[in-house]
């Protein structure tokens, strides 16, 4: 009630319903909801639920380290994620699905010691603080190529859509890693200057 008492246009609501049981999350959500609607007020929603995320939100924008690494339209970027991080996030999701409890669970993510003095060097310089050149994820990427040495601009991918990252992944194409240090699932470019891909 006190944020609304100023008639704000936007709200910052950091992890709101996080700490709540499940049935007064949906209540708070709905609440929510309807102050949207009733006062037009946008909410910038910051959460680490992806299904609160999804049943509250339009856009979306991924962080990692700091950086917004996707962002779009919040359908769009959870079914056909465009960057590793997101990917690998989304693979993180748990189940709730009996048949489901003595099976792996894959998640595209390379553990960050499997690559080496290199990943190592980059994360060391990052936890003192210095600037490290290349992508944050390349140390855990599955797709990692050389063009990773340098840091990628958040760039527009269409679709309303934007990612950082010079490899181009898509769901469900080919055998993946095409050149990539690492090799998972899915199609992979090298993704052009311009935000397209080659090929």
């Amino acid at each position: 009630a006190r944020a609304l008492a100023l008639r704000p246009s936007v709200i910052m609501a950091d992890e709101p319903v996080s700490m709540l049981d499940v049935s007064v999350r949906a209540e708070m959500l709905e609440l929510m909801g309807e102050l949207q609607r009733r006062h037009g007020v946008s909410f910038l929603y910051i959460t680490h639920d992806l299904a609160t995320a999804r049943y509250f939100g339009r856009r979306i924008a991924v962080m990692y380290r700091g950086r917004i690494v996707e962002e779009g339209p919040i359908g769009e970027v959870l079914l056909r994620p465009r960057h590793p991080y997101t990917q690998a996030l989304i693979d993180a999701i748990p189940e709730p699905d009996p048949a489901n409890l003595g099976r792996e669970r894959v998640v595209r993510i390379v553990d960050e010691g499997l690559r080496g003095a290199e990943g190592a060097s980059a994360a060391a310089a990052r936890g003192r603080g210095g600037a490290s050149a290349e992508c944050r994820f390349r140390p855990r990427c599955p797709y990692a190529i050389e063009a990773c040495a340098d840091e990628p601009p958040l760039a527009g991918i269409g679709g309303g859509r934007a990612a950082a990252c010079h490899v181009d992944i898509r769901e469900g194409g080919g055998s993946g890693g095409g050149g990539a240090e690492g090799g998972a699932g899915g199609a992979s470019k090298a993704r052009k200057p311009g935000g397209g891909a080659d090929g």
